[in-house]
């Protein structure tokens, strides 16, 4: 979280127009079904299907 907390920061210093998604449960690699089995790295079915969705919103309000 100290990463994070740095990387807000420094967004909300530059005036940038950001988003920062944190899924519950979801680790890294979470929408790959056949990832490594490695420690911190698992699919979450739940967490796969949401970034899509938003991606689907920024380009609606990107484009139109």
């Amino acid at each position: 979280m100290t990463q994070v907390n740095a990387f807000v920061q420094e967004m909300n210093q530059a005036g940038a127009d950001w988003q920062l998604a944190v899924y519950d449960g979801a680790m890294h690699g979470f929408t790959h079904e056949t990832g490594p089995a490695v420690p911190g790295v698992a699919y979450h079915a739940v967490a796969d299907a949401r970034p899509a969705t938003a991606m689907q919103n920024f380009f609606s309000e990107l484009f139109g």
